[in-house]
């Protein structure tokens, strides 16, 4: 089925349409419309039918070569107008079928003579894409949010990332401001004993900044009167407790197995426990603790693997080297090392972390020091709070399930 879409324009159709006007004229009909027509006279009817049927077929036909280019639309008119002359003439007195058919025929090979090949026509359904959501520009779009979305993905996971690294980096730069104390003691070192109080207090009131870690100091040997009388005034120095008399009767000639013991416990992290349990049996109660036997019963009792403790203390070898001033204390601020041998005070520690902008904190409640590092001596309650002796015996007398025993005229408090 065609569809006549418009007009055509030029020379050729207004000559078509003025022979139509003047033979309707002549024949004194009044061409009506389609939906006008009655069809009152028969022979007219006829006539008409034929005419129409004629026009129709070439008006069809040049609706098709239309679509193609102009030249085929040209065509067409010219056709269209012999078509409107053909209609207007008188048909022979012949079978008007026949005459009508044969009319058909040759207008319709006519046609197919002049009609050029039609040219490729573009497929209609690119205009019924406009609007459609896969449209070359909405595509663009899509891709490009596609591209924004992919990037802001990318940048969401570096960003990510990026925060991982800082906090890594600020994790790094945590451990790195942290000043790691390291005291290197050994088992019959009154003054490693008698400090006590000093490194107690600096636990407590730097505790986020500092870290202290204490170290087997190399095997020494010694002389048992020249230590004797050291023990003496160090006894006489410093308020902890020390029995010089250990070194009657038959004391060690080195710190060998004591150190070996010291550094086993170290190695299961309980390093510190261990040894001041050395300290007090042996400093302040002046007992012999140089016994293998008596080491193992002593890290049982303090829950270490003794097993573990046993191998430990049979495999470790260590340095020795010529009596030294214990104990010794290292730090390090800034590539500049910081030592003391000896006896070291509070104020020692305090003015380098000052210097370096680190703050003193209050210590923990009364209870919780006592818990956590107990058993403590009254020496050490005094120097951590700042009481005398009369106060911190009365604040730990005070405290809720406390426990205390005596050892060298001094008393020592657990929770």
């Amino acid at each position: 089925m065609f569809i006549f879409m418009g007009s055509y324009s030029g020379g050729n159709n207004q000559t078509v349409s003025t022979d139509s006007e003047d033979q309707e004229s002549t024949e004194d009909h009044s061409q009506a419309g389609i939906d006008d027509y009655t069809g009152d006279d028969g022979g007219d009817s006829e006539q008409d039918s034929s005419a129409d049927e004629a026009a129709a077929g070439v008006a069809g036909a040049a609706v098709s070569a239309a679509g193609a280019s102009a030249a085929s639309g040209a065509a067409g008119a010219a056709g269209a107008a012999g078509a409107g002359a053909g209609a207007g003439a008188e048909p022979p007195e012949c079978d008007n079928d026949e005459d009508t058919s044969e009319s058909e025929n040759q207008d319709s090979e006519t046609e197919e003579t002049k009609q050029p090949e039609s040219p490729e026509i573009e497929d209609p359904k690119r205009e019924d894409d406009i609007g459609d959501p896969e449209t070359e520009t909405e595509l663009e779009d899509h891709e490009e949010k596609d591209t924004d979305h992919n990037e802001d993905a990318d940048n969401d996971e570096e960003n990510q990332e990026t925060d991982e690294d800082d906090e890594d980096e600020d994790d790094e730069e945590d451990e790195d401001e942290t000043l790691v104390v390291v005291q290197r003691v050994d088992p019959l070192s009154a003054m490693s004993w008698a400090v006590q109080p000093v490194m107690k207090r600096v636990e407590e009131c730097y505790d986020d900044d500092v870290e202290l870690i204490y170290k087997p100091a190399p095997v020494r040997e010694f002389d048992p009167a020249e230590e004797k009388q050291h023990w003496k005034n160090v006894s006489q120095e410093l308020e902890m407790p020390v029995d010089p008399s250990f070194w009657d009767g038959t004391p060690p000639e080195s710190t060998a197995l004591l150190t070996k013991a010291f550094e086993a416990a170290n190695r299961q992290q309980r390093g510190i426990e261990f040894i001041r349990a050395l300290w007090r049996r042996a400093i302040a109660a002046g007992h012999d603790i140089a016994n293998k036997e008596i080491l193992i019963d002593l890290a049982t009792d303090l829950s270490l693997n003794r097993q573990q403790f046993i191998a430990d203390l049979d495999a470790i070898t260590l340095d020795s080297s010529e009596d030294i001033d214990l104990p010794k204390t290292h730090l390090q601020i800034h590539d500049l090392p910081v030592s003391w041998t000896g006896r070291i005070r509070y104020t020692d520690f305090n003015e380098q972390f000052t210097f370096q902008g680190i703050d003193e904190q209050e210590p923990q409640d009364l209870e919780g020091f006592v818990s956590e590092h107990g058993p403590v001596a009254t020496p050490e309650v005094m120097e951590i709070y700042g009481v005398h002796r009369e106060k911190a015996v009365e604040s730990l007398q005070n405290l809720a399930g406390v426990s205390s025993f005596e050892i060298g005229g001094e008393r020592f408090w657990d929770l």
